[in-house]
């Protein structure tokens, strides 16, 4: 009854010293946020995510505009105020100067805010590339790490 009993306390004590190794060590924060790697993942994803609601947002609102002041042909009837004198050819291709200066105005900044979109897709991918890998790198050190403290411990026992 002695041995039996003997046998189970060590049993007992074995099965802790495992619980112990396994559990007593999880990942901690300082691990997950000190890496470099991971840190800049979430950056790149953040900056990506917001670089793409800009460039959503804006190029929607650029195309808008260009469509609103998309060329109306007036341009090619300045040709037939030709009569009118120096004055008269200013009012009228004051207009038409405006709206060509709002559309090319509107054409340029289109362009920067696809580049912007363009960029936070790129940002958002890198991002999500860099968190996961991170990730899966610390997951996979932390689970060698509790291996290697079982398998000392197996050793510990046997010996």
């Amino acid at each position: 009854m002695l041995s039996y009993s003997f046998a189970c306390c060590n049993a007992h004590r074995r099965l802790a010293n495992i619980e112990l190794a396994l559990y007593d060590r999880g990942m901690k924060v300082r691990e997950i946020y000190s890496s470099y790697l991971l840190v800049s993942g979430v950056i790149c994803l953040v900056m990506g995510i917001g670089n793409w609601t800009v460039g959503v947002i804006e190029t929607s609102k650029y195309q808008a505009l260009l469509y609103k002041t998309a060329r109306t042909g007036l341009e090619e009837n300045y040709r037939n105020f030709q009569q009118l004198d120096h004055q008269k050819n200013e009012e009228v291709l004051r207009r038409i100067n405006e709206d060509r200066e709002k559309y090319n105005g509107a054409r340029v900044k289109l362009n920067f805010f696809y580049v912007v979109l363009v960029g936070g897709r790129v940002l958002l991918l890198i991002g999500a590339i860099l968190t996961l890998a991170t990730l899966v790198r610390l997951i996979r050190r932390d689970t060698q790490m509790k291996i290697k403290r079982l398998l000392r411990l197996a050793e510990a026992d046997n010996a």
